[in-house]
């Protein structure tokens, strides 16, 4: 693993835990698919934003 690779994983691991991810499963995955599962869970938050508020509109 290179510096770049190193770095994109520390951001992706970083930013799962601030958005809940338990610390454990974190570990356990590959950075190819801790890099899919923080895409995927932006986009879902980008996609159902203020729906924890009532106030989303489906898209």
């Amino acid at each position: 693993m290179n510096n770049v690779e190193i770095a994109q994983l520390h951001w992706d691991i970083t930013k799962l835990l601030e958005m809940g991810i338990n610390e454990e499963l974190a570990r356990q995955l590959t950075p190819a698919q801790a890099r899919d599962l923080v895409k995927g869970l932006l986009y879902l938050r980008e996609k159902y934003r203020g729906w924890e508020d009532g106030h989303g509109e489906r898209r």
